[in-house]
């Protein structure tokens, strides 16, 4: 991976993504249709948008994310 580059946050990355940062998040362009939904899905990132993950402290986010990744 070239330096200039940004880190995307991927499934084993989820504990690298920061709660601030769902705002920046840059969704898919489409649905993968995983079980449990990968962290960069569009249905994920706006389901977490919708809650103002921005303002959540950590374990508040971790359960955010665990029912927004949830089918």
């Amino acid at each position: 991976m070239r330096s200039d580059q940004p880190c995307l946050p991927t499934i084993e990355g989820v504990g690298k993504l920061k709660a601030k940062d769902v705002a920046k998040l840059k969704p898919k362009s489409t649905c993968c249709k995983d079980s449990p939904r990968c962290t960069r899905c569009p249905v994920v990132v706006r389901r977490l948008r919708a809650q103002d993950c921005a303002s959540m402290c950590g374990k508040d986010f971790k359960k955010a994310l665990a029912k927004a990744r949830k089918r």
